[in-house]
């Protein structure tokens, strides 16, 4: 042969060898076994329902106050002498501490000249007595009780030089300090009451039914500082007996003793402090209590039967936060789902878990 023609016929016959070897490879590779890919199903949570007594809550919110207030008013005229250290604004203060007085030197002159005076009558009525004088001794009476009325008034206003504090208070305004002088009726301090903290709570109409006015019944009260959440317990005092116009609810009055005593509480509770306020109400009978994500529209829920949804329609009686009481629609036993998935059809297949 040619070898020009063995040279063209070399690298024919490796291709054909290398193309032998590569199907002779695939045909004898064993058949690996085929597995058929089965779909997830949805994941979704749910909970065994029971109706029974359910206990209702009722949530309302409302401004911290005081049982009461005053205004002190200067009852005679003179120049502030002497402040007691802690009267301060917003500072704590005492049934009957003194918290200023107005110079007395005054009012010690008229009670010493009143009480002369009274002797001085007194003296003249005895010897009016003695003398058997009727008319002088009618007239020596009169003079006698004159002259006590005026060191009544003048121990009195020897009295008012010193401000007390009327009961266990808080001072919210301070409009008098030392050295000034004061005149009859000026106003010299608002205090506020500390024995006992009022919040004044709206109650719905729709809620009302619920409430046992007068009870004493708890209330817990909360409210947030920064990221601590600090919360008293309080009693619903009264509800009273009216219905605002404007808003057509009614109020309940919780109150707090001793709000400033941080022995009895975690905080003090400061009077206009805004406060969250939840306290339990009569029971709904043969009720459900569910998270509000578990009912659709208001008005229906899914259950899981058979590994599938099954819709159910509900009466929502209340809503309470992020829960809702529902009445009717619900049996024993019934599986409702508490998840919330993107699409939601009856009949679709679940994996369900409590």
């Amino acid at each position: 042969m040619p070898k020009l023609a063995k040279n063209l016929l070399l690298p024919l016959v490796v291709i054909a060898l290398a193309a032998l070897i590569a199907f002779l490879m695939v045909n004898s590779r064993p058949d690996l076994p085929r597995r058929d890919r089965v779909a997830a199903l949805p994941h979704v949570d749910t909970v065994v329902v029971e109706p029974g007594p359910v206990a209702v809550q009722i949530h309302s919110r409302g401004i911290v106050t005081p049982q009461h207030s005053i205004e002190l008013v200067s009852e005679v005229n003179g120049r502030v002498v002497w402040v007691d250290p802690g009267f301060l604004q917003g500072e704590e203060v005492t049934a009957g501490q003194i918290l200023l007085r107005i110079d007395p030197i005054d009012y010690e002159v008229a009670v010493s000249e009143a009480r002369s005076a009274v002797a001085t009558a007194e003296l003249a009525l005895q010897e009016a007595t003695v003398l058997v004088q009727k008319a002088s001794m009618a007239e020596a009476e009169a003079r006698v009780a004159a002259a006590k009325e005026r060191l009544r008034q003048a121990e009195v206003d020897l009295a008012n030089t010193e401000i007390r504090a009327p009961y266990n208070a808080v001072v919210d305004v301070k409009r008098v300090d030392l050295g000034q002088y004061v005149t009859m009726g000026a106003a010299l301090m608002e205090l506020l009451s500390t024995d006992i903290a009022e919040v004044r709570l709206p109650i719905l109409s729709s809620d009302i039914a619920f409430v046992r006015a007068g009870s004493g019944q708890p209330i817990t009260l909360t409210a947030s500082f920064g990221t601590q959440q600090l919360s008293w317990e309080a009693q619903l005092a009264r509800v009273e007996r009216r219905v605002d116009e404007q808003t057509r609810v009614f109020f309940g009055v919780a109150q707090v003793r001793n709000p400033y005593d941080v022995s009895l509480h975690e905080q003090i509770l400061a009077h206009g402090l805004f406060v969250e306020a939840v306290f339990p109400g009569d029971a709904v009978q043969d009720a459900v209590r569910l998270p509000r994500s578990a009912v659709h529209n208001n008005a229906h829920v899914y259950l899981v039967e058979e590994g599938k949804l099954v819709r159910r329609s509900v009466a929502v009686l209340r809503r309470e936060g992020d829960a809702v009481v529902i009445g009717d629609g619900l049996d024993s036993g019934d599986r409702v789902v508490l998840s919330r998935l993107d699409l939601m059809v009856e009949g679709m297949a679940v994996e369900a878990s409590e």
